[in-house]
């Protein structure tokens, strides 16, 4: 009986000891799962700091870009602005040299002599390849002097034709009072383009008169033209007005003298010796040397004569305008 009831005991001990065993087994594994759950707390408060922190750092990121974008429109408003009052200022400028410039040569033209008329027969025996500036402070160049077309029928030479025509209308110039100075007498010269126009500038001419003829591929054109400057010329865009009216009045007389076919005014800022020039000017093209009819024609006294009449009457319109 007593050995029954001390197995009892030690059995009761047994338990009590397994029960303590699992309830501290139960507590530390209740205790584990909220160390776990307290971790991934943890892990999540990181993660979600770390994505406000990246958040402020994008929007700190924006914020600089957008100064620096800010920063970049005022410099270049600033700069257009700038560029702005340089670009008036600039013009104003412009407006004032071609004001004065204008001035200047309005006075020039007051100075001319009014008696004073110079021809210069275009061309010469030889040509001058070597170049010069089409007019004053250029970089663009052309060849000082060409030699000039020839008569398709006749075999006549522009520089020649040129020449003759030019001294009948200086003698028919002479008679009516004026004094004539001719650029060349004689076709074995070698004189620029814009050495011939600096002939009339310095003569303080009236007006400046060069006698070409004209050539082209087709054989049917014909007629004569004046040519002038434009008046956004460079060189002397500011004497356009009176070089045009100098050239309708030369080429509507010269119509009427001759009847030939009228083919206007060109008007055209390549040429040398109109861009050098500092006095009304004009180039007349009494006809083409490529057109078989007018090659004759021009070859003829009788026609040339009536050349030199219409030039006059064209002069003396100009110079008593």
């Amino acid at each position: 009986m007593e050995n029954k009831k001390t197995r009892l005991i030690k059995i009761l001990g047994i338990a009590v000891s397994i029960a303590a065993i699992v309830v501290g087994i139960v507590r530390f594994s209740i205790k584990t799962n909220k160390a776990k759950s307290n971790i991934d707390n943890a892990r999540a408060e990181i993660n979600r700091i770390n994505e406000e922190r990246e958040q402020l750092e994008n929007v700190s990121d924006i914020a600089k870009r957008a100064k620096e974008d800010a920063q970049k429109e005022n410099n270049t408003t600033e700069e257009n602005k700038q560029n702005e009052e340089n670009k008036s200022q600039e013009e104003d400028n412009n407006k004032s040299n071609k004001e004065d410039d204008k001035s200047s040569s309005t006075q020039e033209r007051k100075a001319t002599n009014k008696n004073v008329i110079v021809i210069d027969p275009g061309h010469q025996t030889r040509g001058n390849s070597a170049k010069e500036p089409i007019g004053p402070g250029a970089s663009e160049t052309k060849a000082k002097v060409t030699g000039g077309a020839t008569g398709v029928s006749t075999g006549q030479t522009e520089y020649n034709l040129n020449l003759k025509v030019a001294l009948k209308l200086r003698d028919a110039l002479e008679e009516k009072g004026y004094t004539v100075i001719m650029t060349r007498t004689t076709n074995d010269v070698d004189m620029s383009n814009s050495e011939r126009a600096k002939i009339a500038n310095e003569a303080g001419a009236a007006v400046f008169i060069r006698i070409h003829a004209n050539s082209v591929d087709s054989s049917s054109v014909k007629g004569v033209l004046t040519m002038c400057q434009t008046s956004s010329n460079p060189y002397n865009g500011d004497l356009a007005s009176e070089s045009y009216k100098l050239s309708k009045a030369v080429l509507d007389n010269f119509v009427d003298a001759t009847g030939a076919v009228n083919k206007g005014v060109t008007r055209t800022d390549t040429m040398s010796g109109i861009n050098w020039c500092t006095v009304p000017t004009t180039i007349v093209e009494m006809g083409f040397l490529s057109n078989p009819e007018e090659d004759e024609l021009m070859a003829t006294e009788e026609y040339q004569d009536k050349m030199v009449t219409g030039m006059v009457n064209g002069i003396i319109e100009y110079l008593n305008d």
